[in-house]
């Protein structure tokens, strides 16, 4: 946190593939995930991201453990969409219960606890996964959706993907 707020943290910019950091990210909470069914929902032609790889893996995961330790279920959803000529690449983590109203613009202030969160951990998870991505120069935000439950959603920039690598002559 001290890294973040220091400004001192450069995310290590590459081409990912979306599909690849779900993956991880899912293995990576494989224990702590068990019981706690998630879906994931990936287009076929989503594009590469110009990101940090670790740090969006983190950001990921800090999302689906928050999901899991908040809720009995979740989902994870990646797609682009254009938003006002700004292209975005949104991830989704969904819960079964929502937030109160008042909690919502909190939930990613350090040490923040919603009404009801169950004891323990540093209440640090929700605020690295903004400072993350507000370093890829994105946003992230949570909320309730009408029919119940809450959806945090990452958006980074999408810039100009490179061209695909050209298939060696034979």
């Amino acid at each position: 946190m001290t890294r973040l707020e220091s400004g001192r943290m450069t995310p290590r910019l590459e081409w990912c593939d979306v599909g690849d950091l779900v993956g991880v990210a899912l293995r990576q909470l494989e224990k702590e995930l068990a019981g706690h069914p998630v879906t994931t929902r990936l287009p076929r032609e989503l594009p590469l991201v110009k990101m940090d790889f670790m740090l969006m893996e983190q950001a990921l995961a800090n999302l689906l453990l928050n999901a899991a330790l908040h809720n009995a279920g979740g989902n994870a959803r990646a797609n682009q969409r254009d938003r006002r000529e700004r292209r975005t690449a949104a991830f989704r983590r969904g819960q079964r219960a929502g937030h109160p109203a008042e909690a919502l613009p909190q939930l990613f202030g350090k040490f923040y606890r919603a009404p009801g969160a169950p004891a323990g951990g540093s209440g640090l998870g929700l605020s690295i996964v903004k400072g993350f991505v507000e370093a890829h120069g994105g946003h992230v935000s949570a909320a309730n959706r009408a029919g119940g439950g809450a959806e945090f959603t990452i958006h980074l920039p999408l810039g100009q993907a490179p061209p695909p690598p050209e298939e060696p002559k034979a």
